[in-house]
């Protein structure tokens, strides 16, 4: 399990901070409530995973907010991630370690890849889960924790994903 911290994190403000640079439709398919949803499926993760549960709100808010269009979109991870380091600081601390997972969760997002890192297959999950608001399934193939691969966990998110 990875060890929790207290962090310091302004979340307003990171929300904030996220929708300032957002510039799609706050409503759409990447707005904010995937990234709510996104944060919700970390939580559930993370209660079983033992992940900070700020790391999964940082990673549900910050990993979709520099997306330039809703279709692949092919760098906006590295885009986000970048932004994030530009925050650290001012509107969150982590420890350089804590961070450096963090960011590479960020960027990585996109990839499709699997990690051993508890933390990046945590937030990687919790985004793989919302699929169903775009028709498409999560699929146990690219899914990093035991949780999430559940039957019953991959039905619930993605039914809710589909009622938005």
């Amino acid at each position: 399990m990875a060890q929790k911290r207290s962090l310091l994190v302004d979340f307003p403000k990171i929300v904030r901070a996220a929708k300032d640079r957002f510039q799609l439709d706050l409503k759409g398919i990447h707005g904010v409530s995937h990234w709510q949803r996104v944060r919700e499926n970390g939580h559930r993760i993370a209660k079983r995973t033992g992940v900070e549960p700020d790391l999964v709100d940082l990673f549900a808010y910050m990993h979709d907010c520099c997306r330039e269009d809703d279709l692949s979109d092919l760098g906006h991870g590295e885009r986000a991630a970048e932004f994030v380091q530009t925050l650290r600081g001012s509107l969150f601390d982590l420890e350089e370690d804590t961070f450096q997972v963090l960011f590479e969760a960020i960027r990585d997002h996109e990839l499709g890849m699997i990690s051993g890192n508890i933390v990046k297959s945590t937030c990687w999950d919790a985004d793989r889960l919302d699929l169903g608001r775009v028709m498409i399934r999560p699929n146990t193939k690219f899914l990093g924790t035991e949780f999430a691969k559940r039957p019953d966990t991959i039905e619930w998110a993605y039914r809710r994903s589909l009622a938005t």
